[in-house]
């Protein structure tokens, strides 16, 4: 490690390119130019974008060039820690400009802000789809970034689905696109089951007989943004997940899970390299808007204009826990989610159509009568409820920490942290340590703050997320 301080980095280049002229940097900013720079993911942004900060009182560089958006931005920097493979520790990112703000002139010096954004996130913008798209829902992602995007295969990360779609985009965007398929995609590792009766006697729900309703199973949602690795079009199931978990391409842990993040608030001789710097839990519980929108429980009331039949579907998040990955070990909903949500919360109405791309005059769809052999069926009753609540307890526990320098960390990571448990002070081992608030979390938004003045330092801030409390290979307390 050539670190002398765990926020120390090296700037090795900031290319500013013309527009008409990309295969050399028409200024390097990396000298006394850039004072600030911002690096921002998002597990919910398509793109990921930054902010820098210039002191322009030489080059008059927004004039001369002139600055008028769409140039191109390199900033590449070296950790300066001994990484493996060809890169030894350098970070490459690359931008487009797409706003100027808070231009300030004083004494023939003059301070603005470049908004940049990925390339993929600007070309979006200007991007219409106005055809017929077909086929495999990951398969229609990956149609869509290669060939209006230019995405190039090694830069997806894309997780099979089971689920196939038929759709006129109408002049959407190609992101508008692929957000449309979120909530419809269910990933090919989990099985799709045939609803079951709702026996309960206690769901009393409409002046239905009770036995006509259903039971929703399964779990789905997907989650699509862009890394400085690439795109990613995944589960959250899979995001979330363990090894072995029959996951098969469950995405990896890109820290060293042997080396976990600790929260120390009192000064000790501890190394600072993986020390969180602070702590700030933003949400812990919010049982009434998740009562509101129906996490826990809801009720869907579908009409099949096939068939002209009507069914009601009850889901409850209770009875699909355990199909469901987590990141806690907390095995099911605590017993005051599950007696609040003992009726649904939420009553949800749509239109079933499973023939609508169907020529053949036979019926196809899986309904009453039908063989099943048309290929787009309509997924709604195993996808609308289920990932309603997927993604809303995925952000049960918020919270947000800054660390030293950590560029390798990404939007989709998981990280685990330890958190003292404040009644034992001064004991050490995992005793120490909070066994419900520590563990394991989601890496929902990264920050990387980068100080470019001659104190030169960089702080990395994460925004996290997790569905459950407790620490893995640990009994939570939680009932």
């Amino acid at each position: 490690m050539n670190k002398h301080f765990a926020t120390d980095y090296q700037v090795i280049e900031i290319g500013l390119y013309s527009v008409q002229n990309e295969s050399t940097p028409y200024v390097n900013l990396a000298g006394d130019m850039c004072k600030q720079f911002q690096y921002f993911e998002d597990i919910t942004w398509p793109a990921y974008a930054a902010t820098m900060v210039i002191q322009d009182n030489a080059e008059n560089v927004i004039s001369t060039m002139p600055i008028q958006g769409y140039e191109k931005v390199v900033v590449e920097v070296d950790d300066l820690t001994e990484s493996s493979g060809d890169n030894k520790g350098r970070y490459k990112y690359e931008f487009r400009v797409w706003n100027i703000s808070n231009r300030i002139e004083s004494e023939r010096k003059q301070t603005y802000t470049l908004n940049l954004i990925s390339e993929q996130g600007l070309r979006n913008e200007g991007t219409i789809i106005n055809k017929i798209l077909s086929g495999n829902t990951s398969t229609v992602v990956k149609k869509l970034l290669d060939e209006y995007l230019s995405v190039p295969a090694t830069s997806m990360d894309i997780e099979e689905s089971v689920t196939s779609i038929k759709l006129l985009p109408t002049k959407k965007t190609p992101f508008t696109v692929v957000k449309s398929l979120l909530h419809k995609t269910i990933s090919e590792s989990i099985e799709l089951k045939k609803d079951n009766k709702d026996e309960s006697d206690s769901d009393i729900i409409s002046d239905e007989s009770n036995s006509e309703s259903t039971k929703g199973t399964g779990s789905a949602g997907f989650m699509f943004f862009q890394t400085n690795r690439g795109h990613v079009f995944r589960s959250i199931d899979s995001l979330i997940a363990n090894e072995n978990n029959g996951f098969t391409d469950a995405q990896p842990v890109f820290h060293d899970k042997r080396t976990p993040y600790y929260w120390q608030p009192a000064k000790n001789d501890d190394p600072s390299l993986y020390r969180i710097q602070e702590v700030v839990f933003s949400t812990e519980l919010d049982m009434i808007k998740k009562l509101r929108t129906g996490h826990y429980s809801s009720v869907m009331c579908a009409i099949d204009i096939n068939n002209l039949t009507y069914k009601e579907q009850i889901y409850k998040l209770e009875d699909t826990w355990d199909q469901m990955q987590h990141l806690g070990s907390q095995t099911k909903l605590p017993k005051g989610q599950v007696n609040l949500s003992k009726y649904p919360t939420r009553i949800m109405s749509t239109i079933l159509d499973n023939e609508v791309w169907n020529p053949d005059p036979k019926i196809g769809s899986v309904e009453e009568g039908g063989d099943g052999s048309h290929q787009y069926q309509d997924y709604q009753l195993n996808y609308l409820s289920q990932g309603l609540a997927r993604s809303g307890i995925l952000f049960n526990q918020q919270l947000t920490i800054s660390l030293t320098g950590h560029l390798e960390l990404c939007a989709g990571d998981k990280i685990e942290i330890m958190i003292p448990n404040q009644k034992q002070e001064g004991l050490k081992g995992d005793s120490a340590y909070d066994p419900e608030h520590s563990g394991t979390y989601l890496i929902k938004q990264v920050n990387h703050q980068f100080n470019m003045t001659d104190s030169r330092n960089v702080y990395t801030v994460l925004d996290l997320v997790r569905d459950s409390q407790g620490i893995k290979d640990q009994e939570s307390i939680v009932k």
